[in-house]
C-alpha cells in the first residue's frame, strides 16, 4: 500500500496539532468535559486494549475521570497560556483497532486513498506555556453570610468540615484580591492516534478525528 509522503505526514500532523491544542486547552481552561479527546471514547481502540496513559508531574492517573477530578480539586479557575507547540509524525499508518475494509484484497480504493492522504498517521504534540492561577474561588457563599454580602474565613487553626459555615473550599486559603495571581511554566507531550469511529460512514457529529493515548504533563 502506498504510504503518505513525509511532506504529507508533516502537514497533516501540524494541522491536526493546531486544532487539538486550540480545543483541548480551551476545554481544560473552561473546565469542560475532556472525555472526547481521549482513546477511551473509541470502542475500537479500547477493544484493542488501547487506553490513555496519563502522567501528571510524575504521578500516574488511572483514567480520564480521575484526571478531571484532579483538575476540579484545584478549586480556583486556571488559565493555560500556550507559548509554543510542535508536532512530529510517528507512524505513517497506525493500524491498532483499524476497521476491516471488506475488499477482496483487504484494501479498497477509498481505504488506500485515506492512508495515502495521511488520515491514518499517529503523531506527537509537544506543548509549552504558562499556567496562571486566578484569585477567584469556586465554592459558593453560604446563606449564613448572604445578608452581609461577604464571606468570613474559618477561625485560625480550624479546618472547615463538609458542613462548615464558610464559603471557602475545604483546605483552601483565600488569596488577597490585590495579590498577583501565581503562575508556573509547564510542558506537556501527547501521542495521538486515529479515532476510527470519527471516520466511519454516518459518524456522530462532534467526534475528534485523533485522540490521546499518552499524555505527560509537568510544571517546571
Amino acid at each position: 500500500m502506498s504510504l503518505p509522503t513525509m511532506e504529507t505526514q508533516i502537514r497533516v500532523a501540524s494541522e491536526a496539532a493546531r486544532n487539538f491544542v486550540d480545543h483541548f486547552y480551551e476545554a481544560r481552561t473552561r473546565k469542560r468535559s475532556l472525555g472526547m479527546f481521549y482513546a477511551s471514547t473509541s470502542p475500537r481502540l479500547t477493544g484493542a486494549d488501547v487506553k490513555p496513559d496519563i502522567s501528571i508531574n510524575g504521578k500516574h492517573v488511572p483514567d480520564v475521570a480521575a484526571y478531571e477530578a484532579m483538575l476540579e480539586a484545584q478549586g480556583s479557575p486556571v488559565i493555560y497560556d500556550i507559548a509554543s507547540f510542535d508536532a512530529h509524525p510517528v507512524s505513517a499508518h497506525y493500524t491498532v483497532g483499524e476497521p476491516e475494509t471488506g475488499a477482496e484484497n483487504g484494501r479498497d480504493a477509498t481505504a488506500v486513498a485515506v492512508v495515502r492522504n495521511g488520515d491514518r498517521i499517529s503523531f506527537v504534540v509537544q506543548v509549552s506555556g504558562m499556567i496562571r492561577y486566578t484569585n477567584e474561588h469556586t465554592a459558593p457563599s453560604t446563606t449564613a453570610n448572604a445578608e452581609e454580602g461577604k464571606a468570613t474565613p474559618p477561625p485560625s487553626g480550624a479546618t472547615p468540615g463538609a458542613n462548615a459555615s464558610t464559603p471557602f473550599a475545604v483546605g483552601a486559603t483565600p488569596t488577597p484580591a490585590e495579590a498577583d495571581p501565581p503562575e508556573q511554566p509547564f510542558t506537556e507531550a501527547f501521542l495521538l492516534v486515529p479515532h476510527w469511529e470519527a471516520s466511519a460512514r454516518n459518524a456522530p457529529r462532534g467526534l475528534r478525528k485523533w485522540v490521546i493515548i499518552s499524555q505527560n504533563y509537568r510544571t517546571l
